[in-house]
């Protein structure tokens, strides 16, 4: 059971850093490139976000 609790937390964390990236990626991109770089920035942050909160969990 707190394997499960673990594992959702975790995956809830992650999700969470994901949205948040890519709000501020998207925010960026359209601040350099509006449209395309909206785009851009949010793929870009989406990405970063997801890897920074794995590498926060292997700590």
């Amino acid at each position: 059971m707190d394997k499960a609790i673990e594992t959702a937390g975790k995956s809830a964390l992650t999700a969470a850093g994901a949205l948040i990236g890519g709000g501020v990626g998207a925010a960026l991109g359209t601040a350099i490139f509006p449209g395309a770089g909206t785009a851009v920035g949010y793929f870009f942050g989406v990405g970063y976000g997801t890897l920074s909160s794995l590498k926060a969990w292997k700590l």
